[in-house]
C-alpha cells in the first residue's frame, strides 16, 4: 500500500522528469544581485517575480492541481540568532570566534493531507557566501566538526527541561544533508547558486535547483520526524528554527501537532492563494533564521 508520499512523489516526479519543468528551477535566482549575502537572502524570499515569487508562478501553479496543492513561501526575519560553541568543540577547533551565525538561510519541505495531518517533512540549514571561501574557521567548525552548540536565552524555554545545549546531528544521522553551503556566486558559473554539503573539505556540491528538486521527490534534505523522535539532535534544531515564524502574529489559529504544520496553518493557511506568501517579522527583536517552507496539501479527503 503506498503512502501519501509515495504518490506525492508520484505526482511530482510526472512533471519533474520533464527537461522544460526542470529548467524552470535554474531560473528562480536569476535578477536577484548576489554581491551581498543578506540582500540578496530577503530578496530572494520576497522580491516580486523572482525567488519564491517566481517559484509560485511558474513551479507550484504546473504542480497544483486536483491532487494537490503545492505553495512556496517565506519568513523573513532581519536578525539572525548567534550561537555559542561549547568548550569540548572550541578544545578540538579553537575557530576564531566563540560565536557565529546559526545560518542564513532555512530551507523545509512539509506534506499535509486534507486534515493538516503531516506526512512528511525534511529540510536543510544553509551558510550563505557570495563566493566559495569560508571568512570564519569557526562558522566552518560549527557547520563541519561541532558534536554541540549553546542557543541564545530566548530558545532555552522551548525544550523541557529548559537548556541552552543542543546537540548537532552525526554524519551518520545525515549531518551532510542538514547542514550545508549556498555559495551564491560560484567561480565555474556565475547562473547557477551551489548547495554544497558538509565537510566543506569534501567539495560536494550541486547546483541549488537540484537541491530543492530532490527536497520535493525525497531525495534531498535530511527528514524531521518530531512525532517518532522528539528528542533528535535536528528535531530539536528545526523547532529551534521554526521558533521565530511561530512568535510572528499569524493570520489564522493555528492547527495540526508539529511546529512546521503550524507555521503552514497559521501564516499560508490558503495554499491556493500564491499571491500571499511572505511574513515578515518586523520586530526588531525578532531573531530567527530566514526560511523557504514548501508546502504540499492532498486534496483527498483523508480518515485520519
Amino acid at each position: 500500500m503506498s503512502t501519501l508520499f509515495d504518490k506525492f512523489v508520484k505526482h511530482y516526479t510526472s512533471f519533474s522528469l520533464n527537461p522544460k519543468f526542470r529548467r524552470l528551477y535554474e531560473e528562480y535566482w536569476s535578477g536577484i544581485d548576489r554581491s551581498k549575502e543578506v540582500p540578496a537572502i530577503k530578496d530572494y524570499l520576497l522580491k516580486p517575480d523572482v525567488g519564491v515569487d517566481f517559484l509560485n508562478k511558474n513551479v507550484a501553479s504546473k504542480i497544483s492541481g486536483k491532487e494537490f496543492d503545492v505553495k512556496f513561501c517565506s519568513v523573513f526575519c532581519h536578525q539572525k540568532p548567534r550561537v555559542a560553541r561549547t568548550k569540548a568543540s572550541i578544545s578540538k577547533n579553537a575557530g576564531s570566534t566563540p560565536g557565529c551565525e546559526l545560518g542564513d538561510l532555512f530551507i523545509i519541505f512539509v506534506l499535509l493531507d486534507n486534515n493538516d495531518n503531516m506526512h512528511y517533512c525534511a529540510g536543510s540549514l544553509f551558510q550563505a557566501k557570495v563566493k566559495a571561501r569560508l571568512d570564519s574557521e569557526s562558522q566552518r567548525a560549527l557547520y563541519d566538526d561541532d558534536l554541540d552548540f549553546l542557543v541564545p536565552r530566548f530558545l532555552e524555554d522551548r525544550v523541557t527541561p529548559k537548556s541552552k545545549y543542543r546537540r548537532m546531528p552525526t554524519y551518520s544521522e545525515g549531518r551532510a544533508k542538514a547542514l550545508r553551503y549556498m555559495i551564491l556566486e560560484p567561480f565555474f558559473s556565475r547562473k547557477n547558486v551551489q548547495a554544497r554539503y558538509a565537510p566543506w573539505s569534501n567539495d560536494y556540491q550541486l547546483r541549488a535547483s537540484t537541491f530543492l528538486d530532490g527536497l520535493l521527490s525525497g531525495s534531498d534534505g535530511l527528514k524531521v520526524d518530531p512525532v517518532n523522535n522528539p528528542n533528535g539532535a535536528w528535531e530539536i534544531m528545526v523547532g529551534d528554527l521554526l521558533h521565530t515564524a511561530l512568535t510572528v502574529p499569524a493570520r489564522k489559529h493555528p492547527r495540526g501537532n508539529a511546529d512546521a504544520v503550524k507555521v503552514a496553518t497559521s501564516h499560508f493557511n490558503n495554499f491556493r492563494n500564491f499571491d500571499t506568501y511572505a511574513v515578515v517579522a518586523e520586530d526588531n527583536e525578532k531573531v530567527g533564521v530566514p526560511t523557504l517552507m514548501v508546502i504540499a496539501q492532498s486534496q483527498e479527503e483523508s480518515n485520519t
